[in-house]
This record gives structure tokens, C-alpha cells and sequence, in this order.
């Protein structure tokens, strides 16, 4: 799985370097703009580590595009303008200035990991709002879309690993939808569980959405039925946020952690995101040159 990896890298970034001269030149009297739109969060340790990590290797991959960075949620610009003074814009807004700025050609990143509500939503639904507005644009794939997407992120997010011990496994906490998530391919979560599983690696995924699967009860009870001893947490989310602190880790009674520790089993955290993962950037660079081609 490692292999397959390391020749993803190489390729995402071979054909980039190719692609950009070839884009540059024939495209050179076009105002072109790169917007990456994420979640968003108000931990400034997170977004500058995951999501900024994320932008800067899809900054490095299109230096000709002008940058823009945009946020799906609300409440999160909304707490970030309050009790930071920064701004950031949904992504409505940022069309529009581009728009006004004289742009034409656009390319927009999402840094989701599903085709779930938040990118059919508020990304493809206000794209759908501009699609006479500009002479081109581009929409990326989220993280894991498609069926050849699993192993590689699989592979991509055991590069982050600690050495596990014997009878001990590595715990993912995803989000979920509370709605049917997966347009993509099967489930998204038990699927990249099955690539996981094909390689014999010791992991396990939940999500914290109680509606959705696997929720805790499914891992939980994956967890004992396969005899693991001690779990190590980490977080299956683009930052380590407020879930990774408190709904995985947190001392309340009924985070993830408690719950296990409760039950007599060690637990280990690693907290941080996948964003500032560069497997996990890279994934995002080929799927951001897939919408261009």
C-alpha cells in the first residue's frame, strides 16, 4: 500500500509541473483564481497546521492562479469575526468579488472529505449559482468520492501512525452526516474500513454522528470482538477541533475516551488533523488537476 502511495505522490506532482506550463501559456491573458473552500474552525492552532496545509500545497501546485481562501460554516466566521477580528468569507461572497475583479477562469478545492451535505449543499449548490458567470469553472473532488480513492487514502493516513503495540489499534473518529452521506461509493466510512481491513492494519473508524454508521456502538463493538487491549484516538477529520478535544478526548463521562477507559482498556491520543498530512495534500492536488482536465 506504501508503493501505491509513493507513486500517487510522485505522479500528483510530475504531471502538476507539466500541466501548470502548458495552462500558463495558453491561458496567459486570463485572470484565473484558485479558491479553497473548507468547513472551517476557530482553533488557530488547527487551521494553520491543517487547513493552511492543505492550501499551501494547492498554492505550490497552481502558482498562477490568484488565491482565495472560503468557509462553509456560518457560526464558525461568524466566532472567528467576533473574537479574532478575522474575516473570512463564504464562498458566495468570494465569487463575487472575483467576479467583480474581472476573473474568468476558476478553480475551487474543496477540502472535505465526503460528498456529504456540506459540499452538495454549500458547495456545488452555489457554484450552480455562477455557472453563467464566469468562462470556466472547475470543481474538485472531496476527499474520498471515488472507488480508487479509498486505498489511497488509507495508505496516505498510515504514514501518521505511532508504532502500535501488540493488541492495540488505532481509533478514528470521522463526523458524519446526519443524512444519507454516501453518493459517493457504498459508505464512505465502512469502505475505507474495508481498505484498511484488506491491508491488516489495526484500525478502526466511527463517526460521532449518532444517526450515522459506524457510529460508537458499531466500533465499540468491533473493538472488543477482535480482542484489542488499548486504543490510541485520533481524529478522521480535517482538523483536530472541538470534536477531537472534547467529543473523542475530552474528560466528560462520555467521550470516547472515558467510555473505553471505563471499560478497563488503555488509551493513547494523537491529536491533529489529517490536513497537515502531505500524503493527504497530495490526494487533494490530483483531484483539484482532475477538475481542470
Amino acid at each position: 500500500m506504501k508503493t501505491l502511495l509513493c507513486g500517487v505522490i510522485a505522479v500528483v506532482f510530475s504531471v502538476s509541473a507539466v500541466f501548470m506550463t502548458g495552462a500558463s501559456v495558453a491561458q496567459a491573458n486570463s485572470k484565473k483564481a484558485l479558491v479553497v473552500v473548507s468547513f472551517g474552525t476557530t482553533f488557530e492552532e488547527a487551521r494553520q497546521n491543517d487547513i493552511e496545509g492543505i492550501e499551501n500545497a494547492l498554492k505550490k501546485a497552481f502558482p498562477d492562479r490568484e488565491f482565495r481562501r472560503a468557509f462553509t460554516s456560518k457560526i464558525v466566521m461568524k466566532r472567528m469575526l467576533e473574537n479574532q477580528g478575522i474575516k473570512v468569507n463564504d464562498l458566495e461572497t468570494t465569487l463575487k468579488e472575483l467576479k467583480a475583479e474581472g476573473y474568468e477562469d476558476i478553480l475551487i478545492q474543496p477540502t472535505h472529505l465526503i460528498h456529504g451535505e456540506e459540499y452538495e449543499g454549500k458547495v456545488l449548490g452555489t457554484v450552480s449559482k455562477f455557472e453563467k458567470e464566469f468562462a470556466k469553472v472547475s470543481v474538485g473532488k472531496p476527499l474520498m468520492t471515488d472507488e480508487k480513492d479509498y486505498a489511497i487514502v488509507a495508505a496516505a493516513l498510515a504514514t501518521q501512525f505511532p508504532a502500535l503495540e501488540k493488541d492495540e489499534a488505532v481509533i478514528f473518529m470521522g463526523h458524519g452526516s446526519p443524512r444519507d452521506n454516501n453518493k459517493s461509493f457504498g459508505n464512505t466510512y465502512k469502505t475505507l474500513q474495508a481498505a484498511f481491513d484488506a491491508e491488516k492494519m489495526s484500525v478502526l473508524i466511527g463517526v460521532v454522528e449518532e444517526v450515522d454508521h459506524p457510529n460508537f456502538e458499531d466500533m465499540y463493538a468491533m473493538f472488543k470482538e477482535r480482542g484489542y487491549k488499548s486504543a490510541v484516538f485520533m481524529p478522521l477529520m480535517v482538523v483536530s477541533g472541538d470534536h477531537a478535544n472534547n467529543d473523542m478526548a475530552g474528560d466528560e463521562e462520555d467521550s470516547w475516551k472515558s467510555m473505553i477507559e471505563k471499560d478497563g482498556y488503555k488509551t493513547k491520543v494523537q491529536f491533529g488533523g489529517i490536513g497537515r498530512n502531505v500524503a493527504i495534500q497530495a490526494i487533494y492536488v490530483e483531484h483539484a488537476l482532475e477538475a481542470l482536465k
